[in-house]
């Protein structure tokens, strides 16, 4: 199956674009017979896109294949020459100014579904890219010629995609591509998606010239250079950018190459004031200067830093240079940069000696500024426009992904080092105009500072973040659950609207609270907030229920309070087995207590668990206790075990190692260590097609991806119920042996791609022991595990046991769940083993128990509650 990659994205999404041309010409007809610069053009005497400049990008082997493969999928109709003049880099095309978040959250909000408004914003100066033709209705034959030949002489489809962007540019100046007001809930009723033109307004005196656009041969940002190209190749997107944006965008792609080399480099880097003296690319240039200079006049880079704090500037100081700073300033201090800087701020705030001298404060920044030398930050508009268009070009992105992250699986897709599932990307809008789009950027960017913080421990962050969220979400949540009320849009669509990722990033920030007494309040609040809230993560419902109680219980020691907690719980419709079977520990906890509570309070604990009690476990699993040598825990904290104790050598290992042993010595000659892999890639190979193959309207966003977006949602069976039933229906008429061998084929088939199947690592080296532990489950073992995660994905990929052991030849085999010293059955594990159970497949749960001499076993049949 060949790969799609971002030089394709260009023939997927522009399947439509070929009626561009007569769409604006009947736009032009109805306007005024002064004509469009889209019509006429005269011969440009730019000399960006030169010869040589083709000749440079003919030998980049990236360019070479990018170039190949658009000579077989150009479907856009040729654009005319234009006239065009050399464009001089120091004329800063925007005047970009900062921009802040508000934080207040009486800021108006505007659904994003229903009522979509149109909005401008201008950043003041205006940029003049050219002065248009006096004569805009002239259709010049000679020259749109002269262009179809050197087109012919370079063969250079790739100027077609530039063209494209530049024409998409010139609309949206001209207003035949306005703002976007798109209307998401009649969209994906229908299914379908026709962009439609507004009127040229003919009054544009100033267009872009394609001339001007600088290709660059750099691999990181011609990688750049393309994912831009992607975007606005698509004249939906342009809807999203203001006038002021586009002069922008098209200010990047006229950079010289080696300030595109530059700027894609410092983009990827921490968004703060960075000294030039210690910025070295030598692969750019040995003289940066001249570059930033560029860059600065092109207000992509700010190099003033007269409003700065001056504690930002004294950390941009190496130690060395404090500590000297402090001695020529009289100031005495410990070692540390901290307290270095701490004394200066202090003599900072003191006043001067006589009027008229220079008060400390000056002395000191002037003398820091001269120690800095040059400094410049990438200007925030850029970072916002960057933000957006990575977006729109991978708006499934995981939050967790750096920029640096992004570029990386770019560069990774475009060698081949990893191919993505082939599929049909959906040309339906998921943002209904500029304010959805830039809303739901700020959310995102705020949940991945929770995770990034959440990973380094930076626990004060995490809580101003969840404080953030919580804040905005009250008037969002309003606007939303109005918006949604009788909606149809799909789940997997909603997830882009910015109450949903606020709540994320609320929820994620509750263990955070949870840390202090100061900070448990606000833990109660918050998780009252997520549960009250009836319009995103319905399913998560039961956990935060859970979560409230057991802090009721524990840490406030208020079980009337969590008894109603729990009475509110079991209310809730959507609960998943997993919560009721919870939410039942917690009522029969409460049930046997026999002091603290009230008689009233404990019966209405006995009454829920009795409710629950109809889903209690009753399933038998095997259960078998193995001692070993325990050696302590590595620094992950996980256990390590003697595994063998040989003459000339000892091996060590996990519990599950320990286990894997254990079973082999038993004849069970081969074994896996897989967890929720497992199943995962089962599902994921004999549901290929139903997952990848199949067109559901905004389920494939973008080219990297690898999972549709609606197998995380409760619609995935619907929307694909006839061909998973079909499915169905054939493979269990197979005999087990031809399963197995389909399993085979298909797994070496699309072993490769980065997909479901291998997502959480694939537990099998080859295709082989898979097609054995098939042949051992058998047909209906191996469908029914799949049937569970086809209808709750989500709920049910992970919680299946550790291990599979087998023996090939004697088909006999064992599905294992292990536990060390202390450790115990979750509420998850435990419906898996009674589901593997019911099913009549071979379950034992291992418990490895330490001790200084190997030997000693113990088996017993225990029951699951």
């Amino acid at each position: 199956m060949p790969q799609t990659t971002l030089k394709e994205f260009y023939k997927v999404t522009s399947r439509k674009s070929v009626n561009v041309k007569n769409n604006v010409e009947k736009n032009v007809e109805k306007a005024s017979t002064t004509g469009s610069p889209i019509i006429g053009r005269k011969k440009g005497q730019g000399k960006k896109l030169t010869a040589k400049t083709i000749k440079g990008l003919r030998n980049n082997k990236l360019f070479k294949a990018f170039i190949r493969q658009l000579a077989e999928n150009i479907l856009f109709p040729v654009s005319e020459e234009s006239h065009s003049s050399k464009m001089d880099i120091n004329k800063s095309p925007t005047k970009v100014t900062e921009t802040t978040i508000a934080t207040s959250s009486s800021t108006k909000y505007i659904s994003p579904v229903r009522t979509p408004q149109h909005t401008t914003t201008h950043s003041g100066s205006k940029f003049s890219p050219k002065t248009s033709s006096p004569t805009k209705d002239a259709f010049d034959k000679s020259q749109r010629n002269g262009k179809l030949a050197r087109r012919k002489l370079f063969k250079d489809t790739t100027e077609e995609l530039i063209s494209q962007v530049i024409d998409n540019l010139n609309l949206a100046k001209e207003g035949a591509i306005a703002n976007n007001e798109i209307n998401l809930e009649k969209v994906y009723a229908s299914k379908k998606f026709d962009y439609k033109y507004k009127s040229i307004n003919t009054a544009a005196s100033t267009r872009y010239e394609i001339d001007d656009v600088i290709i660059p041969k750099d691999t990181y940002s011609l990688h750049f250079f393309l994912a831009v190209s992607t975007v606005f190749s698509k004249p939906v997107n342009c809807g999203y950018f203001d006038e002021d944006e586009l002069d922008y965008i098209y200010s990047l792609l006229t950079l010289s190459k080696d300030a595109q080399a530059l700027f894609i480099r410092m983009l990827k880097r921490k968004h703060t004031w960075h000294r030039t003296s210690s910025i070295k690319y030598d692969e750019v240039s040995k003289d940066l200067g001249p570059i930033f200079d560029e860059l600065v006049s092109r207000s992509v880079f700010k190099s003033g830093m007269e409003e700065e704090d001056l504690s930002i500037l004294l950390n941009l100081l190496q130690v060395d240079e404090i500590r000297k700073l402090c001695q020529e300033s009289k100031i005495n201090g410990s070692k540390k940069k901290e307290d270095y800087i701490q004394s200066i701020l202090k003599l900072s705030k003191t006043k001067s000696l006589f009027p008229g001298m220079l008060s400390p404060a000056t002395k000191l920044r002037a003398s820091v500024n001269k120690r800095l030398g040059r400094c410049v930050m990438l200007n925030g508009r850029v970072k916002e426009m960057v933000d957006k268009i990575i977006t729109l070009l991978i708006p499934n992105r995981d939050p967790t992904e750096t920029l640096s992250d992004v570029f990386h699986t770019i560069l990774r897709v475009e060698t081949n080092e990893i191919k993505f599932p082939q599929v049909t990307i959906s040309d339906l809008p998921i943002f209904a105009g500029k304010q959805h789009l830039l809303d739901y950027v700020e959310a995102r960017n705020a949940l991945s500072d929770v995770l990034s913080a959440i990973e380094k421990k930076q626990w004060q962050t995490v809580q101003d973040r969840g404080s953030l969220a919580a804040e905005r979400l009250p008037l969002i949540l309003e606007v939303e659950t109005q918006s949604l009320k009788d909606s149809t849009l799909p789940n997997h669509i909603r997830h882009f609207m910015p109450g949903y990722t606020w709540l994320k990033v609320l929820h994620k920030s509750i263990d955070v609270f949870k840390k202090s007494k100061n900070t448990l309040p606000k833990a109660i609040e918050h998780l009252q907030t997520l549960i009250r809230q009836d319009c995103h993560m319905k399913h998560r419902k039961g956990q935060w229920y859970a979560e409230l109680i057991k802090i009721e219980m524990y840490h406030k020691k208020d079980l009337v309070a969590s008894v109603q907690s729990l009475s509110d719980a079991v209310a809730y419709k959507d609960l998943t087995e997993v919560d009721k079977l919870d939410l039942l520990e917690r009522a029969e906890m409460l049930a046997k207590r026999k002091t603290g509570i009230s008689q009233d309070t404990k019966n209405t604990a006995t009454n829920i668990a009795n409710a629950l009690g109809k889903m209690s476990l009753t399933s038998l699993t095997n259960s078998i206790a193995i001692k070993g040598t325990l050696c302590g825990n590595t620094s992950q904290g996980k256990s390590k075990w003697c595994i063998s104790n040989g003459i000339d050598e000892q091996t060590y290992g996990s519990v599950e190692d320990l286990a894997l042993n254990y079973y082999q010595s038993e004849g069970y000659i081969k074994g896996v260590h897989c967890e929720g892999a497992f199943p995962v890639t089962l599902f994921g190979t004999l549901f290929w097609d139903e997952i990848y193959n199949m067109d559901v309207p905004g389920a494939c966003v973008s080219l990297y991806q690898d999972a549709p977006l609606d197998l995380y949602s409760s619609e995935f069976y619907e929307n694909r119920k006839d061909r998973i039933d079909m499915k169905l229906q054939i493979v269990r008429d197979f005999d087990v042996e031809t399963l197995s061998r389909h399993l085979k084929h298909k797994f070496d088939m699309y072993c490769e791609y980065k997909s479901i199947s291998n997502s959480q690592g694939t537990p099998f080296e080859n295709s082989n022991r898979l097609e054995e532990i098939v042949l051992c489950l058998g047909v209906e073992g191996i469908v029914r595990i799949c049937e569970r995660l086809l209808h709750n994905y989500t709920l049910w990929r992970a919680g299946f046991p550790d291990l599979i052991v087998w023996n090939a030849h004697t088909k006999q085999y064992k599905i294992v769940e292990v536990k060390g010293p202390g450790d115990s059955l979750s509420t998850k594990q435990k419906l898996w083993l009674t589901y593997l159970n019911q099913l009549g497949l071979n379950t034992e749960v291992c418990y490895c128990q330490s001790s200084h001499t190997n030997g000693g076993r113990k088996r017993k049949r225990e029951e699951i509650a």
